[in-house]
């Protein structure tokens, strides 16, 4: 087994139970190779970016006992971040450790919890020094692919570029013809990832709209398999419908994070999508002032 280095020794922390709240598609770390991006909740209220986790813990079955899923609880043990200045990352001790404990089934449950963490707006966020927070756009003006020339956040192509950089290496070793069905053999160049997004107004005042990438693991995932059946255009015309149904027929939030190279560059990480008739449980005390014990009773219930 791995041995801790005297970092971890003196950084780790006790193992915190978190609320999975968004799952982005892979990207490439030239440390760890594919990597996922996770964010959620503690039981304690607080944010968490966790890192690093490796792709195949999700389609290899050698790791079936740690896969999880999106609001799934999972306990994790962390150390503090040695070179990521954002408050809310952590560094995951051993990813093969991570044991999904419960799950939050409930989308009464789940709206209390995104509204716990609901935020006024992305300027709200960005000014607050965050790097991870909830919105609700005000309105949803449109979901739409960018030609890469056009783009001009140097996070967002750091972060495409990355992404695209999975194909070249773990997905080929998978074998799964609906993740990136383009590569076929190692020596084959996939073709540049599409920007996928919205472009909103959210509640900030005066704000006058935000244009931002979906990373999502779900969008893009989706997008992918329909490359496989579908040319080019329809593939992106069903995506978009799912996309706009989240719009328009359910209330849609929006996971938002930056980079940790570009903090102002803020990306569509997690889509919360409850039913437009679901209202938030209504407790007579703050669950995440609760004990942690309190707080997963509640959510067993």
């Amino acid at each position: 087994m791995k041995k801790d280095s005297i970092y971890e020794r003196v950084c780790k922390l006790p193992r915190e139970k978190i609320i999975v709240l968004a799952k982005t598609y892979p990207e490439v770390s030239s440390k760890y190779g594919p990597l996922v991006c996770v964010a959620g909740v503690t039981l304690k209220g607080e944010w968490r970016r966790l890192y690093p986790i490796q792709f195949k813990l999700f389609y290899d079955k050698e790791f079936e006992h740690a896969k999880f899923k999106k609001w799934d609880i999972i306990e994790v043990e962390t150390t503090t971040a040695e070179h990521d200045p954002r408050r809310e990352s952590r560094k995951v001790v051993d990813w093969r450790a991570i044991r999904p404990i419960s799950h939050v089934r409930d989308w009464s449950l789940r709206l209390y919890i995104t509204s716990r963490f609901l935020d006024p707006s992305i300027e709200d966020i960005v000014n607050s020094g965050k790097s991870l927070g909830i919105v609700k756009p005000r309105s949803i003006k449109k979901f739409y692919r960018k030609e890469r020339a056009r783009i001009r956040d140097r996070g967002e192509l750091q972060v495409l570029e990355r992404m695209e950089a999975v194909s070249l290496t773990q997905y080929i070793e998978m074998g799964d013809e609906y993740l990136l069905p383009e590569v076929k053999r190692r020596e084959v160049i996939p073709e540049e990832l599409p920007w996928l997004g919205y472009r909103f107004v959210c509640e900030g005042e005066g704000c006058k709209g935000h244009d931002m990438m979906v990373i999502d693991w779900e969008i893009q995932e989706l997008y992918r398999k329909l490359r496989q059946e579908r040319n080019e255009e329809e593939a992106f015309e069903k995506t978009k419908e799912k996309a706009m149904w989240m719009a328009t027929e359910r209330n849609l939030y929006f996971v938002v994070g930056n980079t940790w190279r570009y903090h102002k560059s803020f990306m569509i990480i997690g889509l919360i999508y409850p039913p437009k008739d679901v209202k938030p449980v209504n407790p007579l005390e703050d669950l995440f002032e609760q004990s942690e014990e309190e707080v997963l009773t509640r959510f067993l219930e």
